[in-house]
């Protein structure tokens, strides 16, 4: 590739049958969901309970620590590093440990409030018929006709095909609901309704992570939870009934009750996945769920926070390959464990199934952050799946992409780039080069790349990143089609890159590109719409276009106000944005006020000693110090240090510039 080929957003010549060796590491020898840098719908969720670090004591420190100089230290560098890390691991661990014991004393409570509910197990013992024969050939692979359809009645390609369908299928559903309704006693249209389509970011999330080896493919074709509907039952008779209506009047394709084998979140209810067929298009059909609650145990979802418990656990019950109890049972092992040792982690080890070990390495990688202990587990499960099912399949594939992330959170960059191309290699041959997996796994070489940088050299590394990034969008627009949340995506990335290397109009292309994309999709009051216009203001903010910049910001600010009210912590950093660009036109007033809104909104959704209360603190002491105020400053600076130095370390870079204000401040000098 050209460099003049970095100076635009139009990508359509580009091949990505190979890599260019002048940009991309020609010998790099593994997904944690986050694949992009601006991962879309990462804002939409809430903050999860525990999932921060523990308040600290709020104690000021004497102020001959604050003189505490790296070359001071009558120990080495890495022995203070490792101690650093031994301390947020066992942050990590103790976090990690309280939500465990929370998630299984909820499982208790939740058991014996079902005992109440239902003492003589009369849901459990609720019969569903199926009327598929199952959807598995006798070769193993999946029945045709059960796969989701385009609104042609032809198997679906991509993603945005089965989208299109579910919307024009909708009413079918519909007809059935209201048949319900009229032969079910005591059942009006207000307990029975369809629910909105499941956001796309969770279906493509799905997809990979649960379908990823059914074929015949893509995997988003045996997505049956598109089109979904909500049955609430007033008691267990009107639930007998419900099953009764669908298994005499609708064709279940598939079907589960979970008052036998409940979700892993504990929630129980019924599902069922129905054969939908159009009246107007003969031979066309889709496949939509319709979920069956009991109203007293949809209250014990609200009443526990299963949704927390849910998207917390999610990644390690993610998949086919395990059941939700052989998952059960190993957490609740580590539980009577209670901490995490030696012999715990060689008990683990010991363990000759390659899944199981597959979860547990997820583990330690995404909840406990103990990158050596999960690299080590990632090493063993990649013998075992050698050994069992060959280097050239799906699973190996995604243990070499884990681990290159997981070197890559190490800082072993050339070997997280060796183990993601190794990943890429085997994705090729068993996908295909055009496969969404293969976009994720370039967008994932792209950012490693920029993190590892190339010896001082920014432009090489973002041109190198920005090669992976524009193939990975032309496999992802061939694929999933060009309105679709990973296409926004792969243009933000670009964007990203783009603006790193000066570009400014291209950034500003692609942002807006992926603006579009975002607001076709979602509506212009979405979270992932606020982030969008926030890139495009940090765009401008370089650019100068102080104005422009001010107008993004505001308008992300206002969705975000609209979307999650005043008091959350993306409101938060909109504030923190706009203060930071007052301060650069210097009404240092104003972005003094805008700091410390921020600060108030931190300290009360995620505390006083977080991270993000630090970054305000030091905000408000930049401002104060560039109005001469010294003294001021230096309280805010102090604090802002007092609280990194515990939750980031001594050698952070953000705990090393608090340090180098409050020197400033003490000396009466203005911060560059």
């Amino acid at each position: 590739m050209s460099d003049s080929d970095d100076d635009s957003v139009e990508i359509s010549d580009v091949d990505v049958s190979d890599d260019e060796e002048s940009d991309a590491p020609s010998t790099v020898p593994s997904d944690d969901g986050q694949e992009e840098k601006y991962p879309i719908g990462d804002e939409e969720e809430e903050e999860e309970e525990g999932d921060e670090l523990a308040p600290l004591e709020d104690d000021m420190m004497d102020r001959d620590e604050y003189y505490d100089d790296d070359d001071d230290e009558d120990y080495s560098d890495e022995e203070a590093e490792d101690g650093d890390n031994a301390v947020l691991l066992a942050q990590h661990e103790e976090k990690f440990f309280e939500r465990l014991n929370h998630f299984m004393d909820v499982q208790r409570k939740i058991e014996e409030r079902m005992q109440k509910i239902d003492p003589n197990d009369r849901l459990k013992e609720i019969e569903i018929t199926t009327h598929s024969g199952g959807i598995l050939e006798e070769d193993g692979t999946f029945k045709l006709k059960y796969q989701q359809q385009d609104a042609e009645g032809e198997p679906a390609q991509n993603l945005g095909e089965v989208y299109e369908a579910a919307y024009q299928i909708k009413q079918s559903l519909r007809d059935l609901l209201d048949a319900m309704v009229d032969k079910v006693k005591g059942l009006d249209y207000v307990d029975a309704k369809i629910v909105e389509l499941k956001p796309r970011d969770r279906a493509n999330e799905k997809a990979r992570e649960e379908y990823l080896t059914r074929t015949p493919g893509p995997p988003e074709t045996w997505l049956y939870d598109i089109l979904r509907a909500s049955v609430t039952c007033k008691t267990m008779k009107q639930m007998e009934s419900v099953n009764k209506f669908l298994v005499k009047k609708a064709h279940i394709v598939q079907a589960k009750n979970r008052f036998v084998t409940p979700a892993y979140s504990g929630y129980r209810d019924l599902i069922y996945h129905v054969l939908l067929k159009w009246p107007y298009k003969e031979n066309v059909h889709f496949v939509a769920e319709i979920q069956v609650h009991h109203k007293d145990v949809l209250n014990l979802e609200k009443l526990f926070g299963l949704q927390n418990h849910y998207k917390y656990f999610r990644p390690i019950f993610a998949g086919e390959s395990r059941s939700v109890a052989e998952t059960m049972r190993d957490l609740e092992q580590m539980q009577k464990h209670k901490k995490i040792d030696d012999s715990l982690i060689q008990i683990m080890l010991d363990s000759n199934d390659p899944d199981q070990l597959f979860m547990y390495a997820k583990l330690f990688y995404l909840k406990l952050e103990n990158y050596d202990v999960a690299l080590h587990m990632y090493s063993r499960v990649l013998a075992l799946q050698e050994a069992s099912i060959g280097e050239i399949h799906a699973k190996t594939s995604a243990t070499y992409q884990d681990v290159g992330l997981v070197q890559a959170k190490m800082g072993d960059y050339d070997n997280a780039l060796r183990s993601l191309q190794k990943c890429l290699e085997i994705q090729e041959q068993v996908f295909g080069p055009y496969s969404p997996e293969v976009a994720i796994t370039r967008s994932h070489l792209g950012h490693t790349i920029v993190e590892r940088g190339d010896d001082g050299d920014e432009l090489m590394e973002h041109r190198g990143a920005l090669q992976q990034y524009r193939k990975a969008l032309v496999i992802r627009e061939k694929c999933l089609g060009e309105d679709h949340l990973d296409v926004a995506g792969s243009y933000q990335n670009i964007g990203e890159s783009l603006c790193k290397l000066g570009d400014f109009q291209g950034a500003l292309a692609a942002y807006r590109e992926s603006l579009s994309i975002l607001e076709s999709l979602l509506g212009e009051n979405h979270a992932d719409v606020a982030s969008g216009h926030s890139l495009l203001g940090d765009v401008l903010y370089q650019q100068g276009d102080f104005q422009g910049a001010m107008e993004e910001y505001s308008i992300a600010l206002a969705i975000r106000e609209e979307v999650f009210g005043k008091t959350h912590h993306t409101t938060a950093y909109s504030h923190s944005e706009i203060g930071r660009l007052l301060a650069e036109v210097q009404d240092y007033d104003e972005a003094e006020s805008r700091h410390r809104k921020a600060l108030r909104i931190r300290e009360t959704v995620v505390g006083k000693e977080s991270p993000q209360a630090a970054e305000s603190h030091w905000w408000i002491g930049y401002v104060l110090n560039q109005k001469g105020d010294f003294a001021e400053a230096l309280k805010e600076h102090k604090v802002g240090y007092s609280i990194r130095v515990k939750v980031l370390t001594k050698r952070h870079p953000d705990t090393k510039a608090s340090l180098r204000s409050v020197r400033a401040c003490e000396n009466h000098q203005k911060e560059p």
